[in-house]
């Protein structure tokens, strides 16, 4: 929290600058890694199947399945 008030200074207002949604997804990511010596292949086996799942969501218009 320590950050905010820097990064209100440089960015502008909150409302203007909000990083939720990147925070979520870095969240994400620390959250599926499994392997401590293999951390790169383990995160980039959770990237392509997220890449799986919106291709087939988008080509088969599953947006309230999936």
């Amino acid at each position: 929290l320590l950050h905010l008030a820097s990064d209100i200074r440089y960015c502008g207002p909150v409302w203007a600058t909000w990083t939720f949604y990147m925070e979520r997804f870095c969240g994400y990511l620390k959250s599926v890694l499994r392997s401590r010596s293999h951390p790169w292949s383990n995160l980039n086996k959770r990237i392509i199947n997220l890449a799986y799942l919106s291709t087939l969501a988008a080509r088969y218009d599953l947006d309230e399945e999936l």
